[in-house]
């Protein structure tokens, strides 16, 4: 089975690029920073989401705005035998977590949470170690995050 990768020009690119930044630009706006006509633009982005390039628009929320002040990255392994599907389904019902990857290497997963202060990331590490059933766990503080 092959899967066909969508032919991206240059200008399609910067459309997306355009686009993760700001998802609610108008047609005009975009049209006039990639110098093509709006219908144009339009005609692209319709391509782009249809053939599944771009699967959707999302809202950025801004996490110490919630109340997390202190984002960090937990590395998690699980026992032998665990079921995966029924961690992951665990760990969708927790608020904190922003982004949850299987991985290779020593740690099962990689988990990026927002908590409230020390206090929120030591309460979800106790919860993962008695509620979801992690073995071993490593956390590493985010001090500042680099925007590429």
């Amino acid at each position: 089975m092959t899967i066909e990768t969508p032919v991206l020009d240059r200008i399609d690119r910067r459309i997306i690029g355009i686009l993760q930044t700001d998802g609610r630009i108008s047609w005009r706006e975009l049209a006039d920073r990639v110098h093509l006509a709006p219908s144009s633009v339009a005609d692209r982005v319709r391509r782009l989401e249809q053939t599944g390039v771009i699967r959707g628009y999302a809202a950025s929320l801004d996490p110490r705005a919630l109340g997390h002040d202190v984002r960090a990255v937990v590395d998690v392994a699980l026992p032998p035998g665990t079921d995966p599907a029924e961690f992951e389904a665990t760990l969708a019902q927790r608020d904190e977590v922003a982004l949850a990857m299987y991985v290779t290497g020593p740690a099962d997963y990689t988990i990026i949470v927002d908590c409230a202060g020390a206090e929120g990331l030591d309460a979800f590490i106790r919860w993962l170690k008695a509620d979801a059933g992690v073995a071993r766990t490593e956390s590493k503080f985010v001090l500042r995050p680099i925007t590429i």
